[in-house]
């Protein structure tokens, strides 16, 4: 596994993207990246390495670790460098920030063929400070470290119960020092153009490595090709702890290239999973354009009920509705969103459509001289198919525990369970 954290938990600084409530009574622990000091620059990515590394084979039931695009955010939100050592006392700083139980923080020193590693773990209620915990070894074999530290770390926390230690030795990362040490490095690469060529590098190096593809297809979502970002983003869908992320993107990518049926597979994915007004809107419009109007009145009914209000989601519906040749129903949503966006044309336009079919033509004139004063071009809407009025959301609103990538300065709250599905590649 590039560890299992490589595979399943770096994100992308330029974008988006998350997953379940915290575990209930659970212990969350922030793992800094360890302080290089061997003074050999060659082995400057084995301090984040590691404590990405260690973050991810935390995992268990009960146990969570904040990952790195959690950590950035709130090192950023704590006005602090993301790129230099703290001090102890920013770190706890940050911690609290992050609302962590633990903090796990120390170096290493020595060469790539003698390594030493020490740590210690700080208890945030108590303020108990374990004994140190070591390794050593060469960098070959730092897997190996990786998982005994991780092991250490439960076992001082006394939350090793629940695997065995042979179990927990399944979560070594198989992917060799070069891609994964690549794949580290990339992370302080702030330009995103170069970060996207070294992401590229490592998958050649590597392929099978679902970290890398989601932060590649990401960087093309965000810029707007669908074409790649879909050929990154599948094989993206392995990485667990990205796997909504990846979906949404994907069934967003689907529909600008005018394919309901795949959008409509990656955004049910999603909602099996979680439901949000974005996704759930987004899924109505897919089947909406695909022609199963059932099942559109059923996603965009139930988006409407976290948003009443919201105008994309009431355009959807209203259209919808009058699709299916229901304009009185058209006409309650449609009153109450010019009510509340009375500067939206294409509303006014819509309103006036629906009134027409109800024969209140005057009501339906003012509507219509409305949508022309908004700039609404009467003949483009008139040759164009209703269905492609409807509107998505290209991303959704975050929630606690719910992030896009790269959106280091929000300060959200900690995310929850993760890694449920292991990946050793």
């Amino acid at each position: 596994m590039v560890s299992n954290c490589v595979q399943k938990q770096l994100p992308l600084c330029l974008l988006l993207l998350f997953l379940t409530a915290p575990a209930a009574a659970g212990t969350t622990y922030l793992v800094f990246p360890l302080e290089n000091q061997s003074k050999v620059k060659a082995l400057g990515w084995i301090g984040e390495g590691l404590a990405i590394a260690i973050s991810e084979e935390l995992q268990a039931p009960g146990v969570e670790a904040i990952s790195w695009e959690e950590r950035a955010r709130f090192v950023e939100a704590s006005d602090l460098p993301l790129t230099t050592t703290l001090s102890r006392a920013s770190m706890i700083r940050v911690a609290q920030r992050a609302a962590a139980d633990r903090m796990v923080f120390g170096s290493y020193t020595g060469t790539e063929d003698r390594l030493r590693i020490v740590l210690r773990v700080l208890n945030l209620k108590s303020l108990r400070m374990s004994q140190e915990m070591f390794a050593d070894g060469p960098a070959t074999s730092l897997p190996q470290i990786e998982n005994d530290l991780a092991w250490e770390i439960l076992s001082d926390g006394g939350l090793n119960g629940v695997l065995s230690r042979d179990d927990f030795r399944g979560r070594i990362r198989t992917v060799a020092n070069k891609p994964y040490s690549t794949f580290i490095n990339c992370l302080a690469i702030t330009d995103e153009g170069e970060r996207a060529k070294v992401l590229q590098k490592t998958i050649d190096l590597y392929r099978d490595l679902p970290q890398a593809s989601f932060l590649l297809g990401a960087y093309y979502f965000q810029t707007g090709d669908c074409l790649k970002a879909v050929q990154y983003l599948k094989p993206a869908l392995k990485d667990e702890q990205h796997f909504l992320e990846a979906e949404f993107m994907l069934g967003t990518c689907y529909l600008k290239q005018d394919n309901p049926t795949d959008a409509i597979q990656a955004y049910s994915a999603f909602v099996a999973r979680s439901q949000t007004l974005e996704v759930l809107n987004n899924l109505g419009v897919a089947y909406l354009r695909k022609g199963d109007y059932p099942l559109a009145v059923q996603n965009l009914v139930e988006a409407r009920k976290l948003a009443k209000n919201d105008m994309t989601v009431g355009l959807n519906l209203a259209l919808l509705r009058h699709l299916e040749g229901d304009e009185a129903a058209a006409l309650v949503v449609l009153e109450e969103l010019v009510k509340a966006h009375p500067e939206q044309g294409i509303v006014q336009y819509l309103y006036c459509v629906a009134l027409t079919a109800r024969g209140e033509t005057e009501k339906a004139a003012t509507a219509l001289d409305q949508a022309q004063k908004l700039g609404i071009d009467l003949d483009k809407l008139r040759r164009q198919d209703p269905r492609s009025w409807t509107r998505v959301f290209p991303s959704w609103s975050r929630r606690p525990g719910f992030t896009w990538v790269g959106e280091v300065k929000s300060g959200a709250a900690k995310t929850g369970e993760r890694g449920k599905q292991r990946l050793r590649h």
